[in-house]
């Protein structure tokens, strides 16, 4: 029996759940190996990758490895006019092509590490919160050694992230910040980011604003709003009401199917 392509992971990170999207999107077939936060350094190291390799996307055909999103999908993305395509053609669709890389940039790298932030250091408060997250479907020995050294784990990650209440609390306003803007653009009645279908833009909206509405869909295991703080709750429902919220909730209803993460 011929090996399954592989996705190596940290389960809830949003660079991930967008490494799933674009695999999905492409109907291109693997099997998760997650790792709990910390082993995935561990994890990614032994395949030669730093510790922001993730998601690593080997391929069993050739053995080819894709580190992150970018080749993944400059390796999977078809030419334009093809409807899996998520990129408007530099050449044909200047404008396009560049308010989709300005718009997935920001929402991604400048918004999203805000998002991050807010969300690792809040949640990282309540190890029964966060524990399915961080674990479900890694190997045992992870899952024993978080449950013993969970309050290490929780420094490491604070640590490494660089972060610390004074950031979280800044971090929330720049989350606030990055859905009115989105808001704005959606003002017009406009059904996606940029054009009239889906682009790389939308997924990027997708799964790294994903987590402040905690979005149907979204494969990372986040919690049960239920079982969050009241602050976080107050948040999640606000922010879920919004345009971009919804957008963002239709782009995983519409485009991506809720799936049972089993682990």
């Amino acid at each position: 029996m011929a090996k399954p392509n592989l996705l190596i992971t940290m389960r809830p990170a949003k660079d991930v759940d967008l490494g799933r999207f674009l695999m999905a999107h492409y109907e291109v077939p693997y099997k998760e190996r997650p790792h709990a936060p910390i082993f995935h350094v561990f994890a990614l190291k032994w395949w030669g990758y730093g510790d922001r390799g993730y998601p690593l996307f080997v391929r069993q055909i050739d053995n080819a490895q894709f580190s992150r999103n970018g080749p993944i999908w400059g390796e999977l993305d078809p030419p334009e006019g093809d409807p899996k395509n998520l990129w408007p053609d530099p050449m044909n669709s200047p404008k396009e092509f560049s308010e989709v890389h300005e718009l997935q940039y920001y929402i991604r790298r400048v918004v999203g590490k805000s998002v991050v932030a807010w969300s690792y250091f809040n949640l990282l408060q309540h190890k029964k919160v966060v524990w399915s997250s961080i674990t479900t479907g890694v190997p045992w020995y992870e899952k024993f050694l978080c449950y013993i050294g969970f309050p290490l784990v929780r420094k490491l990650m604070y640590l490494g992230l660089g972060i610390d209440k004074e950031v979280a609390d800044k971090a929330i306003t720049h989350i606030y910040e990055g859905f009115n803007r989105i808001d704005e653009l959606l003002s017009d009645g406009r059904q996606y980011l940029v054009g009239d279908r889906l682009t790389f833009a939308d997924l990027a909206l997708a799964t790294s604003f994903g987590t402040m509405i905690l979005a149907q869909g979204y494969e990372g295991c986040l919690p049960n709003q239920v079982a969050c703080p009241a602050y976080m709750q107050k948040i999640y429902k606000e922010l879920r009401q919004r345009p971009a919220g919804q957008l963002i909730q239709r782009i995983y209803d519409e485009h991506r199917p809720a799936k049972q993460v089993k682990g």
